[in-house]
């Protein structure tokens, strides 16, 4: 299935040149070129598959645009209070699970969520 975090994928060197001329030459970046000779290979059955949302995004994100022009940022933990309150109902857990865990459970990088539970902490919103 889908997943919300792009990987980085490998390819011979002869297509990576390929890619790097036909870029050059219609004026694209590599990202933006390869994002559309893949779309374009892509069966309809898949292309069906990714149009129809069979991954239900979190609410509030948004998809990348068509164009790769610009992709929003998820959005700040902050400005969502349900997702910190799930925080601390993790947080709270017996046994606790740990902040990586954490993260997973509620959509967000490690890094953001131990910031966020640091700042919790500091300011007593969390027990150790």
């Amino acid at each position: 299935m889908p997943s919300c975090r792009y990987t980085r994928i490998e390819i011979t060197q002869e297509a990576y040149m390929g890619l790097e001329a036909e870029a050059i030459i219609q004026g694209k970046t590599l990202k933006r070129l390869a994002s559309d000779i893949i779309l374009t290979g892509i069966s309809d059955k898949a292309m069906k598959f990714i149009r129809e949302d069979v991954v239900p995004m979190r609410e509030g994100a948004s998809r990348p645009e068509d164009d790769g022009a610009h992709q929003s940022r998820r959005p700040r933990i902050s400005s969502h209070p349900e997702i910190a309150e799930e925080i601390k109902r993790l947080w709270e857990a017996h046994p606790r699970p740990s902040q990586r865990e954490i993260a997973k459970r509620v959509g967000y990088p490690a890094s953001t969520v131990k910031y966020v539970i640091k700042k919790m902490l500091e300011k007593g919103e969390l027990v150790e």
